[in-house]
Order: C-alpha cells, then structure tokens, then sequence
C-alpha cells in the first residue's frame, strides 16, 4: 500500500477547467486498485512558503497501480488540465506505516 499525496493552489479563475480534471481523473480510477481517501481545503495552519490551499490524498495497492494511473492520465492528455488549472504542486509517494506497531515495538537487548 503506498499514498500519494498532492499539495496545490488552484489558479484564480480555472476553478471549472480544475472540476473538469477531477472528474475526468476520477474516471481513470476505475479497474485500478486505487481510491481516494481524503481531501482538504483552507489550512488552519499555515505553512512556510506558498500556500497549497488544497490537498489530496490518494491509496493505492502500490507503485505499479500509482504509475498505471499517471499512464491514464498521459495518455488521456489530462495533464495539460491540471498544469493549467492548478501551481505550487506538491507530489510525493509514501510507504503505508504501522504508527501503531511501530510505538508498541520492543527494541531488541
């Protein structure tokens, strides 16, 4: 299991061409083992740097699923959506962490 999580502004004045990327970029999801988990807007908190007023979390079973995924969305040409509709992009893949387990965990003498 691994998430994909996105940090992202929406350009002022593409928020349609942005609503149109989504739907189409859920599309893509279908027969993959992938869902989204969560999204979030207004930050309660601010962070240093631009301001990524949105985010999103993706699940996927793994690597493979994620870059089937981006396949999709290249070959669908739904890239030029996104790069135009949205900035100051964070992208980044994490590994699935047992938060539990890994507090619970003895270490070794």
């Amino acid at each position: 299991m691994i998430y994909a999580l996105n940090l992202y502004d929406i350009v002022e004045g593409e928020e349609d061409t942005y609503r149109q990327y989504v739907k189409l970029a859920t599309q893509q999801l279908i027969d993959l083992d992938a869902r989204p988990v969560c999204s979030g807007t207004n930050p309660v908190r601010s962070i240093k740097g631009n301001s990524r007023q949105h985010m999103l979390v993706m699940e996927f079973a793994n690597q493979r699923e994620f870059d089937r995924f981006m396949s999709r969305l290249k070959d669908q040409k739904l890239h030029m959506l996104r790069d135009t509709s949205t900035e100051n992009h964070i992208w980044t893949l994490y590994e699935n962490w047992n938060l539990k387990h890994w507090v619970n965990k003895t270490r070794a003498n």
